[in-house]
């Protein structure tokens, strides 16, 4: 036998390579895996047409055949659209809000049950009877991890809201401070604009109608915020006053959160605090020792200044001599009824009602309102070489009289002093007071609410007073301001509305 050709270059030609056998393995293997995933998949195709025809049938048996239709609609209805809102260098685009979020929004702010309104059709909102407030819808934004998108709006109007695609029907609502406004169209969104700042809520619902007959309509909820922070705007009473007068300052666009600072030569001390529902006020009272001359005043809020120039008249306060009897004089002026007048009132000066309780203009305290006395006079007593300025008017009246108060608020002081005699102090508001001397009878007590003209007392002589008279002040806090001006004109002008 021949076995030299075992070692022959022939032989070599007819063994296949090992990287041949490597490469017909993975082939088969990858042959084998997608035959798998064949089978895998016409096995899917059998359960879902097996789970359809169970659905169909199930359908048709109960007499539910209205759900076939819904799932094939389903399957041909697009997304609602998305809200575009854009503003001044931002753009936000909201998708609808969840079903249940957006029935907790609006059955918050509707009469009517969502059944009522899916039942009727309607795609209009009915108002509420009672307007949702702020904090309860914020309590349903952090109850439900919600933050809306917010705009910021400062000056002008530059908000833009519109949907990819216009809705069939629209109706809404805008939320601010306690006011709920119904909205039927994208216009009063973009156009509203407040006289008060602060952060305005939009809850709009939409529908589109089916646009083929294989789909259904669409109706979805969206809320996004308008945060209104404008410039503070101010405003004063007069540019020029006597001295023992009342500068009242006025603000739009000004919230409790604001801080504004002050500079001017003037003593002022300004807190504002809500003037009706649109505007803020503060009171600055200047004494009758103020010194006349021009007084430069700016006001600042932020980023913005105003600047005011107010000129305090050079007025001549009367100076009144008085005789009264030596012995009343020394038992109800010295220094231990001066004491006593301090350490008793004093700390009522610093008592404030939040809120301007004075109503239009005051009521006559007596009848007659004969004037003995003027505000600001400077007054010597029994030929003292010593004077001092009366604080308020002497107002002539029979004793046992009835004395009113001048306007509505909270009695905050009511006791007999040794100088003054009864004394009935009234808080109107914001430091606002007004104060009755020397009376015979006092008939309300510390905490009592007055309305104007309620009789709070009868005119006397007690206290240091020579003849039956009463004795009227009016101050903010503890500076004394003429009590004439408030009766020959309204101290505040009417809110804004």
């Amino acid at each position: 036998m021949n076995t030299s050709g075992r070692n022959s270059p022939g032989a070599l030609h007819r063994k296949r390579p090992p990287s041949s056998q490597a490469g017909g393995s993975i082939k088969r293997r990858s042959s084998k895996k997608r035959r798998q995933a064949a089978k895998l998949l016409r096995l899917l195709l059998v359960m879902l047409v097996f789970s359809l025809l169970t659905f169909m049938l199930t359908s048709l048996i109960s007499g539910n055949g209205h759900r076939i239709s819904q799932a094939v609609r389903g399957l041909f209805t697009p997304n609602s659209p998305r809200l575009i809102i854009k503003d001044t260098g931002h753009e936000y685009k909201i998708k609808a809000l969840k079903t249940e979020f957006a029935q907790s929004l609006v059955d918050s702010l509707t009469t009517s049950s969502r059944q009522e309104i899916e039942s009727s059709g309607a795609a209009d909102i009915a108002p509420a009877a009672e307007s949702q407030d702020l904090d309860s819808f914020q309590r349903l934004f952090a109850k439900n991890n919600y933050t809306p998108p917010t705009i910021d709006i400062y000056k002008n109007l530059t908000q833009s809201v519109a949907f990819e695609k216009a809705p069939s029907r629209l109706s809404g609502f805008l939320v601010h401070g306690s006011d709920t406004i119904l909205v039927s169209d994208l216009t009063a969104v973009n156009q509203y604009e407040p006289e008060k700042d602060g952060p305005c809520y939009v809850l709009l619902e939409a529908v589109w109608e089916a646009g083929a007959s294989i789909q259904s309509s669409r109706r979805a909820v969206y809320c996004f915020a308008m945060n209104f922070d404008r410039p503070a705007q101010f405003e004063i009473n007069a540019s020029e006053i006597d001295p023992g007068e009342l500068l009242v300052f006025y603000a739009d666009y000004l919230t409790s959160s604001d801080t504004v600072t002050v500079h001017s030569g003037l003593p002022l001390n300004l807190t504002f605090a809500p003037y009706g529902e649109k505007e803020m006020i503060a009171l600055a009272p200047l004494s009758y020792d103020i010194k006349p001359g021009k007084y430069s005043t700016t006001l600042s809020a932020g980023d913005v200044s105003q600047s005011f120039e107010i000129t305090v008249k050079d007025k001549d306060f009367a100076v009144q001599t008085v005789t009264v009897d030596p012995k009343l004089a020394a038992a109800t002026r010295n220094e231990a009824t001066s004491a006593e007048f301090t350490e008793k009132v004093t700390p009522v000066l610093t008592q404030q009602l939040p809120d301007l309780e004075w109503q239009d203009s005051p009521q006559w305290p007596v009848n007659g309102m004969k004037i003995l006395t003027d505000f600001g006079v400077r007054r010597y007593i029994n030929q003292d070489a010593n004077s001092y300025r009366h604080s308020g008017v002497d107002i002539q009246a029979d004793k046992g009289s009835e004395v009113l108060a001048i306007n509505g608020g909270k009695v905050v002081f009511s006791e007999e002093l040794a100088y003054t005699g009864n004394t009935v102090i009234i808080e109107h508001g914001l430091g606002l007071k007004s104060w009755y001397y020397h009376m015979a009878d006092r008939y309300v007590s510390v905490g009592d609410t007055v309305n104007r003209g309620d009789v709070i007392g009868t005119v006397g002589d007690t206290g240091f007073a020579a003849t039956p008279h009463l004795h009227l002040n009016l101050s903010v806090n503890s500076t004394y301001i003429n009590p004439m001006t408030a009766f020959n004109a309204p101290l505040f002008r009417q809110p804004k509305s």
